[in-house]
């Protein structure tokens, strides 16, 4: 596994004269680290297309590719902010004769995850993900007559956690994250994922949560996965289960806990209600807790959208100065990144790029991925960055609604959500 600092990196002048040469390299860095050959090729079009479509004013591309264990990453790094990777954006109309947007538009159907953050000093960092693909397998069923659980959850080895795992993938317990051993215990080496699980008398998993990063300062639980019958142990259990994960939590580090699909079991007295999804049932809560005082921040929001998050500050009582976006810097070229989970039917969409044609992208992805045949659709705006609100206006025009508000004082997360 390659840590950030110690990815190998290659900076190029853009454009097509240097798009072999960037693609070359990330072959060859795939195979001296032993990424599998089928990713390394996808990871080497990836910076072929994104290098022969890059105009001449990024200046220079720093290429860089990570082997996470659950996923490979590729960084590419612009040293200004300032370019037109409109067609990034799936939902927009192809000119076979514009190379550079056919480029881009592939690259980004190549990648399994597409995000974009800033830079260094006015610079743009785009980071596809390739996840790797886990084989299918049997997974035992747990045993009967699993014991009490005695002590408090523990930070488990690898076997222990590999077993909790497939225990609960054959119980049908925890949800999603739940799944695949393999997949979980190589994003927990990854640092993508921790784990408290608690132990019977003959040290078996009897129950475990896990929590992921989540935005910036926040961390997403998953679970709890309960092996144990209904009772007043299986409750127990819960309490004990969270107290763990929010001692093993850093503060200062982590300002909260989001839930946004709640195993059965989850204890939601603990938590505050800061939302609702809609789902195939009529939908859930969306739950928070505070890790720390929240400090007070601004927020960022499209007039169509303002009374709605006034009232949501108001009764989660945040301290926040409501503003209106200022108008983006630029004419045209908004993008949308979308995450699917086919399996679920749903489709979660996030800002890529914004200009002034923000709205009518965002439509025209929420139309884009209805017609593929997605039920669920989900977009997430970040409120601490003023030029996410533009796309507001799209979503609510194509039918979501706001869901949820996730405090987050560097910049609250507003979830808006619709079912077919």
């Amino acid at each position: 596994m390659t840590s950030e600092d110690d990815a190998p990196r290659l900076t190029l002048p853009p454009g097509v004269r240097f798009a072999a040469v960037g693609a070359e390299f990330i072959r060859g860095i795939a195979a001296a680290t032993g990424i599998e050959a089928r990713l390394a090729e996808r990871m080497a079009l990836i910076a072929e297309e994104v290098l022969a479509a890059s105009p001449a004013t990024a200046v220079a591309v720093t290429l860089a590719l990570r082997d996470r264990r659950h996923a490979v990453r590729l960084d590419v790094v612009f040293a200004s902010a300032e370019l037109d990777l409109a067609g990034l954006d799936q939902s927009r109309d192809r000119d076979v004769e514009d190379a550079a947007g056919v480029g881009l538009y592939l690259a980004a159907r190549l990648a399994d995850h597409l995000t974009t953050e800033p830079a260094g000093r006015g610079g743009l960092r785009l980071g596809f993900d390739l996840a790797r693909a886990y084989p299918a397998r049997a997974v035992p069923a747990p045993p009967d007559g699993l014991g009490m659980p005695v002590g408090t959850p523990v930070d488990p080895d690898d076997a222990t956690l590999a077993l909790l795992v497939d225990w609960a993938e054959a119980k049908g317990a925890g949800g999603p994250a739940f799944r695949t051993a393999a997949r979980v215990l190589d994003q927990r080496a990854a640092g993508d994922l921790f784990a408290r699980v608690a132990l019977d008398a003959r040290r078996r998993p009897v129950g475990g949560l896990f929590w992921q990063p989540f935005g910036r300062r926040l961390m997403a639980l998953a679970g709890p996965a309960l092996l144990l019958p209904e009772g007043p142990a299986r409750k127990a259990l819960v309490e004990a289960l969270l107290d763990s994960a929010l001692a093993g939590l850093v503060r200062g580090t982590v300002q909260g806990l989001v839930v946004l699909e709640a195993a059965p079991g989850m204890k939601r007295a603990d938590f505050e209600v800061v939302g609702h999804l809609p789902d195939a049932q009529g939908g859930h809560p969306v739950l928070f807790r505070a890790l720390e005082e929240d400090p007070g921040g601004i927020t960022w929001v499209a007039p169509e959208l303002r009374d709605w998050v006034a009232g949501m500050v108001r009764r989660l009582a945040l301290g926040r100065d409501i503003e209106a976006s200022p108008p983006p810097a630029r004419a045209s070229g908004a993008a949308m990144a979308a995450e699917t989970d086919r399996a679920a039917g749903r489709v979660t969409l996030r800002p890529l790029l914004a200009a002034a044609d923000a709205a009518e992208v965002a439509e025209a992805n929420v139309a884009l991925f209805r017609g593929q045949g997605f039920s669920q659709m989900r977009a997430l705006l970040d409120l601490g960055r003023p030029e996410h609100a533009g796309f507001a206006q799209g979503l609510l025009r194509a039918g979501l609604a706001p869901a949820a508000l996730i405090p987050d004082a560097a910049g609250d997360l507003l979830l808006l959500a619709a079912t077919a």
